[in-house]
């Protein structure tokens, strides 16, 4: 005799921003930092920028500036947590409040564009 499985208890994938950024930390390409993420800015644009909460204002109308300035928009997602989360998401012992991404390596960051979108 054959049982019906319960399907009533399968977990269902969230999605973690932490857990992707790390690892697209690990197969991708990324610069964190404000003064190395501005200067790569400038020079060619990245795939995604990744904000701390509470990153400063100045930082924030610089990149609204530079995002004016391209000819096809930067995407800047808002990070939930403050730079020290954003510093243990990558896994690092110090405060981070921006991060460039240039390879998103093995990681699903980019479905962040889709959700914001709908």
């Amino acid at each position: 005799m054959i049982e019906s499985l319960d399907l009533s208890r399968k977990k269902v994938k969230v999605f973690d921003v932490d857990t992707n950024i790390k690892v697209a930390y690990k197969t991708g390409k990324l610069i964190f930092g404000k003064s190395q993420v501005l200067n790569q800015l400038r020079q060619k644009p990245f795939k995604m920028l990744i904000l701390a909460n509470n990153c400063p204002a100045e930082l924030d109308s610089q990149l609204s500036y530079y995002n004016s300035l391209m000819s096809d928009n930067l995407f800047i997602h808002r990070y939930h947590g403050s730079s020290w989360e954003l510093g243990l998401a990558m896994g690092k012992p110090y405060m981070i409040s921006i991060i460039g991404i240039n390879d998103f390596g093995d990681s699903d960051l980019l479905s962040l564009k889709t959700k914001s979108n709908q």
